[in-house]
């Protein structure tokens, strides 16, 4: 089950109500809560308008990209994490409807540890949610960090490999000319990696400080 917006997070403030905390914190209304969501919407915004020019290629990536960030929004994760993810999708998403990796040799190459870099949290917070790893406001003590690292950085290789295993598949069976190859592959899981300690070295300093992974700050851990 998600966390919920509230539960197990940090009670409203009068400044959460009022004036520009409230801007950048929300919650603004149930549908569009803060900055994040407006960037969430943004990707629905760009499917609709690239299908209304007729680019049905990329209206389909920025969908699926705007389903991967709507399910970011429903387990819940922790502000900062859901902002970099919504922003590392971007590159993927819009790099994609712009047809960014084709045009810049170096896309490809950025996108791969910035994304696995935002992705490998996640994986570990759902987790965290379905109850297979333990929650980060848990007592823990220093080799459960080592795990906590260890298991995102494994989340992480995973999705590069599975990433691979699709280019693969639709350069050879479907003709997409992406020109994969040996070096290509190497590379491209040897930023994942990257990405993927970043990711889990961030994951473990957010258990460290015992933030846990709800969508807000604990109260009792807000100093007074």
């Amino acid at each position: 089950m998600p966390a919920d917006a509230t539960t197990g997070g940090r009670r409203e403030t009068a400044a959460n109500h009022h004036g520009f905390p409230r801007v950048l914190l929300g919650d603004w209304n149930p549908i569009i809560r803060d900055p994040i969501d407006v960037l969430r919407a943004s990707y629905i915004v760009g499917a609709v308008v690239f299908a209304l020019m007729g680019n049905v290629g990329g209206a389909a990536r920025l969908l699926v990209t705007a389903v991967a960030v709507l399910i970011a929004r429903w387990i819940a994760v922790p502000r900062p994490f859901d902002l970099a993810f919504v922003l590392g999708m971007a590159l993927q998403g819009w790099g994609n409807a712009f047809n960014l990796f084709d045009r810049l040799n170096w896309w490809d190459d950025l996108v791969h540890p910035v994304l696995t870099l935002c992705v490998a949290p996640l994986f570990y917070i759902g987790l965290a949610r379905l109850k297979v790893v333990p929650d980060l406001a848990e007592e823990t003590q220093r080799h459960h960090y080592v795990g906590v690292f260890l298991i995102t950085l494994s989340l992480g290789l995973a999705f590069g490999a599975v990433y691979e295993i699709y280019e693969w598949t639709v350069d050879h069976w479907f003709g997409a000319h992406l020109a994969i190859g040996y070096t290509d592959t190497i590379t491209d899981l040897s930023t994942d990696a990257a990405g993927s300690a970043v990711g889990g070295a961030l994951l473990v300093l957010w258990a460290v400080r015992g933030w846990g992974t709800s969508r807000r700050v604990p109260a009792s851990r807000i100093p007074a």
